[in-house]
């Protein structure tokens, strides 16, 4: 009963905080792929921290504070909706991942080398080998393809910022991104304590380890959402 009462004064707490500290109109997801229960000061701290967070109706969100501009959804998913009330909803989930509505995972490099990342610190994803050995970034082309909000400069989002995005309320970053899936999203940032350049970084978004970091094989896939 304890733990019951903590979950309903956490989601109170969230609700009071959505409607008088920053009179946000998005919708609480309560499925099992949406909220979940956080401490009264996490919550302080992402009612503020995301307040200056703003949806542009568009399938972008623009970040006041570091001037950054966000893809809403994930890369694969459909943004819809308005500047009010918007989901990334647009595209059917898979088999494996129910909860993904079209995101997609995707490789950070074709090859485990550093044939997709510049060699100077930090070691970011490009597009132009500079090993001279051959690889493609699948990661990469899906942003710099992009042209969500009418924008043609998309990248992936680098490790700091991803970070940034995961350093407080889980519950308070799905209310400005919606349906974010429960797990890794690929860094354009290679780990460069990895000599040999097999892997890069990737953070949590999961609940149960939201914000944590792990490297990994730069040919795996994991999902991916782009800055600009």
């Amino acid at each position: 009963m304890r733990r019951v009462f903590y979950i309903i004064r956490s989601l109170f707490t969230l609700f009071a905080f959505c409607i008088f500290a920053i009179g946000c109109e998005e919708n609480l997801d309560r499925s099992p792929y949406g909220f979940s229960e956080e401490e009264d000061n996490d919550l302080i701290a992402g009612a503020i921290f995301f307040q200056s967070f703003t949806n542009n109706g568009d399938g972008t969100t623009t970040d006041s504070t570091s001037g950054l501009m966000w893809k809403t959804c994930s890369q694969g998913q459909v943004f819809s909706g308005d500047a009010t009330n918007f989901g990334c909803r647009g595209g059917s989930g898979t088999l494996a991942n129910p909860s993904s509505f079209g995101a997609t995972e995707l490789q950070y490099c074709s090859v485990d080398l550093h044939s997709c990342n510049t060699l100077g610190i930090p070691q970011t994803l490009t597009n132009v080998s500079p090993i001279g050995i051959s690889g493609s970034s699948e990661a990469y082309d899906s942003c710099a393809t992009d042209t969500t909000g009418g924008h043609t400069d998309w990248r992936v989002a680098s490790f700091l910022e991803l970070k940034y995005l995961s350093s407080n309320s889980r519950n308070f970053m799905l209310l400005k991104f919606p349906d974010t899936i429960e797990s890794f999203y690929w860094s354009s940032t290679a780990n460069e304590q990895d000599v040999a350049g097999k892997t890069a970084r990737a953070v949590s978004f999961s609940r149960d380890r939201f914000g944590e970091d792990e490297s990994y094989s730069k040919t795996s896939r994991y999902f991916v959402r782009c800055v600009r």
